[in-house]
């Protein structure tokens, strides 16, 4: 794959030799034919110098653009809005470039490779990479005509091939950047080529392949061939001469030839429409603003409630609260119709990847948060599940996180899939909102002095409702994991293979289990020791979920080869957390919590307040 890249970045250069500028192919006939026999067609077109007009389509001519059908590489079938989407993000790595519509600035690479080919779209952010490219450090992008020499020569070939002859596991970050950067360009380079613009049904081909605008004249001849190339020759004289209407009849064209030729795999109405409002509500992006809006509004009812000596149930007469809890609910539904909307333009439950999981363990932590709040009426709960939503869906959306909706590899094509990785990714959502209460209960531990009974009582509430959590979040992957060892039996002939998520989902159901049962221990049987625990005890999750998938190499695993290095960062935030537990520790034994008006709140109905009720 990379040396058919690699001899396609030769005629780029050649371009670059010979008239300064990159000509698509697909304005021709085929992406092998000589540069003599481009510019023959030359003539048959609008001037070349013609800069594009921002967002110059209709209303009317991008949305039939952006119904029209597109295999990708991997024979999924998704709506050209999708693919301008997913390529804008690849490349700049930003969900919008200078107010340009994604379809609109797709097309235009295609009809105005010579305009694009100057301008600074591919992202580079590694400080390493901007020294080796020769950049100032406040550079975000470059041009695609940096990453050539005066010769015409494409910079990088020697250290992306040196690159990629490194293993994984020695490979260092400026070598795995430049290896993206290179994927970058080379996604660039394939839209303006048009391999990317698959939107040509290959007529009886028993694999319904599709043809990219550049293999029209390679794979089809005769009437059908005639009909392809005519009907893409209207589309990119409408593109380049920035004709609304006459990209609107293009279009309508192609999604004739579409349904003619390649019916058996277009997306179903409801699918594509599910997919097409994806796209423009972007709703996993979206909810992250209410979610954070709601934990504002319920951290103030909660703190409010504490200042005021008051460890009951908050009344719905507070505005805070109430104003609070109607965005969270909100924000709840928005964020599960967008599960939903995905789950149906991908045609199976979206946690085939990485992404996916991350947006569904933030849903499961908002549910939770909903379901313990609506028991004790504190806001603690609501406003802690929506902060660790928010963060959630934050990571979700960074560079390493691939949001595109990907085919299911034959071993997820299963029943199992929505049972097993349901309740798995559950029990995780459970965790770590039990990982956040933990954390609260040791911050709190901090402010421990003499007399504040009411943030002690504050202690022991969040701490009951810390332990049911556990147990759930325990149960759930418990139970999720006794069901993965009957799905790996269905797909590879044994419950059990000590593969290294099987490992280290044992070992995690242990740590928790362990910490579950503090609570019958009386020695152990305090808020601070469970906080402890608990907050401990996500260190095992995170290594479950992200360690195992992402650096260690197995049958879960979406590493490659040789596992890389563990980042620094994580080292970084265990010492945080053992710090703060530290200093949790060190306060308690330091402070007492009795006081001049300590007397009246030690007891209550005659028992004494020490060890709290758990259920």
């Amino acid at each position: 794959m990379r040396t058919w890249c690699y001899c396609l970045l030769l005629l780029v250069s050649a371009a670059l030799l010979s008239g300064g500028r990159v000509e698509p192919v697909l304005a021709q006939t085929g992406a092998e034919q000589p540069q003599t026999q481009e510019h023959d067609h030359e003539h048959d077109r609008e001037p070349q110098h013609v800069d594009p007009r921002k967002n110059f389509l209709s209303q009317s001519a991008r949305e039939a653009l952006g119904q029209l059908m597109v295999q990708d590489f991997q024979g999924r079938m998704k709506p050209l809005d999708t693919l301008c989407r997913e390529s804008l993000w690849k490349i700049v790595k930003q969900g919008s470039l200078d107010g340009w519509q994604p379809v609109d600035l797709y097309v235009s690479w295609v009809a105005h490779s010579d305009f694009w080919f100057d301008k600074p779209l591919i992202a580079v952010r590694n400080p390493q990479l901007k020294g080796l490219l020769g950049i100032q450090p406040s550079t975000k992008h470059i041009s695609p005509a940096s990453l050539y020499d005066a010769s015409g020569r494409y910079r990088l070939v020697e250290d992306v091939e040196k690159a990629h002859r490194t293993p994984d596991s020695k490979k260092s970050k400026m070598q795995r950047k430049l290896i993206s950067l290179d994927e970058r360009f080379n996604l660039f380079f394939m839209a303006v080529r048009g391999l990317t613009l698959r939107v040509f049904p290959l007529p009886d081909d028993e694999n319904n392949r599709w043809l990219g605008a550049g293999e029209l004249q390679d794979e089809l001849d005769g009437p059908v061939g005639d009909e392809y190339q005519a009907a893409f020759n209207d589309l990119y004289q409408g593109l380049h001469s920035q004709n609304s209407g006459a990209v609107l009849r293009a279009a309508q064209a192609i999604g004739s030839i579409q349904e003619k030729y390649g019916a058996e795999v277009l997306q179903s109405p409801l699918a594509l429409g599910a997919e097409l409002r994806l796209n423009r509500l972007q709703p996993f992006v979206w909810a992250t603003i209410p979610y954070l809006v709601a934990f504002v509004l319920l951290i103030l009812a909660y703190a409010s409630s504490l200042a005021r000596r008051r460890v009951a149930a908050i009344s719905f007469r507070n505005p805070l609260y109430t104003l609070g809890m109607i965005v969270f609910v909100g924000t709840i539904l928005y964020h599960t119709y967008g599960y939903v909307l995905r789950w149906i333009a991908a045609g199976h439950a979206p946690l085939s990847n990485g992404y996916e999981s991350l947006i569904f363990i933030a849903l499961m932590i908002g549910v939770a948060g909903l379901f313990y709040e609506i028991r004790s009426r504190r806001g603690s709960m609501a406003a802690l599940s929506a902060l660790l939503t928010a963060v959630i869906l934050g990571v979700a959306m960074l560079p390493t996180f691939d949001p595109a909706i990907s085919p299911l590899v034959p071993v997820l094509a299963s029943f199992w899939l929505i049972v097993h990785v349901t309740i798995i990714t559950a029990s995780y959502g459970y965790l770590g909102l039990v990982a956040v209460v933990a954390m609260t209960m040791l911050i709190l531990h901090l402010f421990k002095r003499p007399g504040r009974m009411t943030l002690r009582l504050a202690i022991f509430e969040l701490n009951k409702l810390h332990w049911n959590a556990m147990v759930t979040g325990l149960a759930f992957l418990s139970i999720g994991t006794f069901l993965g060892g009957v799905w790996a039996n269905e797909s590879w002939g044994r419950y059990w293979g000590w593969d290294p998520k099987e490992t280290w989902s044992l070992v995690t159901i242990l740590v928790y289990a362990f910490v579950v049962h503090f609570r019958f221990v009386e020695r152990f049987n305090r808020p601070l020791n469970m906080a402890s625990g608990g907050f401990l005890a996500i260190l095992s999750v995170g290594m479950t979920y992200f360690g195992v998938n992402y650096f260690l190499s197995g049958l879960h695993s979406y590493a490659q080869g040789d596992a890389p290095g563990v980042p620094a960062w994580v080292f970084v935030m265990t010492v945080a957390m053992v710090a703060l537990v530290v200093a949790a520790y060190l306060v308690d034994s330091a402070r007492s919590w009795e006081g001049a008006n300590a007397a009246r709140h030690s007891t209550k109905k005659g028992k004494p307040l020490a060890t709290p009720p758990l259920t």
